[in-house]
């Protein structure tokens, strides 16, 4: 085939156009990929530093047991752990076998009165955990008494009132009177009595030891108190056959003298037992010459016990009550006893 100049001409132009054409689309095939991998290589950059800034150590960590005890939800209610005393803030932390979501409550009072927001509840976690803490006034100090309290009466759970409603059993368990519903109810309970003085103290939750008499609730009643002084108190050990909820008082009587400080009061445990603080006349120094005086122990259920289980007893007005003990009043009967206190 022969070719004049014209043709090798339009051929080497056709030839050096599509070279130029090919290496133009590698150049911006070639720019198109350079961003994007420049890009890619930034952000890895960037991760990397920001891992070599913050450090990729491992967290240590562990797993919260959430398992509550083998006897959880069991109607022989127990509790764990102990009262912790800084300063003027009470904790109490420990376990228990209640259900979660069981309402506990923390009551904390002076013996002399009521020691208003000092308390606190919370609810029973599902490891059966609970922590409750307490804050006292600045400036308290004195005898003063901390409770640890499940009562049935009180939960917000239809559920768990309902399932404790069978009967609460164990060493904790406790009867007291619902004023609101005026019913009998039942409560878990841990009770002890502390010196608020500054220091620290730690004290284990531990379950009561009850030694019921066997005429507990026989109307023909007996009491037996032991006296001791305390700080600034007359302290009174009673033991009686007196039934629990039962409100008992005692005051003291001093000659020549019409006193309304003297005075405590207390609801008698399940075995019988309590404990009343009387502030010690002997330590007053507007009480002049005195030589004796009398504790009187007193129980009028007309005035006092409005629990259903201390009227079925005693009667509405005492008119039940029996024994050495007991004296007439206007409406019926009262239980009475009078110690006489020498002065030395």
């Amino acid at each position: 085939m022969k070719f004049g100049m014209k043709g090798l001409f339009l051929l080497s132009f056709l030839f050096f156009f599509l070279v130029a054409c090919s290496s133009a689309d590698n150049e911006s095939t070639n720019t198109d990929k350079e961003p994007e991998q420049n890009e890619e290589q930034n952000e890895t950059n960037e991760e990397n530093a920001e891992e070599e800034e913050n450090g990729s150590n491992d967290v240590s960590f562990e797993v919260n047991d959430t398992k509550g005890p083998e006897d959880q939800g069991d109607l022989n209610v127990w509790y764990e752990g102990d009262v912790e005393i800084v300063g003027k803030k009470i904790t109490v932390k420990g376990t228990t076998n209640l259900l979660p979501e069981s309402r506990v409550q923390l009551l904390v009072d002076s013996v002399d009165g009521v020691l208003f927001g000092s308390g606190d509840q919370t609810s029973v976690e599902p490891s059966g955990a609970f922590e409750l803490v307490g804050n006292l006034p600045d400036d308290y100090e004195g005898i003063t008494t901390i409770e640890l309290s499940f009562n049935v009466g009180d939960q917000y759970s239809e559920e768990i009132k309902e399932h404790y409603e069978e009967g609460i059993t164990g060493d904790f368990a406790q009867l007291y009177y619902d004023d609101f519903e005026e019913v009998m109810s039942q409560k878990a309970s841990f009770n002890t009595t502390v010196l608020i003085d500054g220091s620290e103290q730690s004290l284990p939750i531990e379950s009561p030891t009850w030694d019921i008499p066997e005429d507990q609730g026989e109307p023909n009643i007996w009491i037996e108190p032991t006296i001791k002084k305390e700080q600034d108190y007359v302290v009174l050990n009673i033991k009686s056959n007196l039934v629990e909820e039962a409100r008992i008082r005692a005051r003291a009587s001093i000659p020549n003298y019409i006193t309304t400080g003297f005075q405590g009061i207390a609801d008698i445990n399940p075995d019988g037992t309590a404990v009343i603080y009387i502030k010690d006349p002997e330590k007053d120094d507007r009480i002049k010459d005195m030589t004796e005086y009398e504790i009187v122990i007193t129980l009028e259920p007309s005035v006092d016990s409005h629990a259903i289980n201390v009227i079925e007893a005693y009667g509405e007005y005492g008119e039940k009550l029996e024994g050495d003990i007991i004296v007439d009043t206007e409406q019926g009967k009262k239980v009475e006893q009078r110690l006489t206190i020498t002065v030395e």
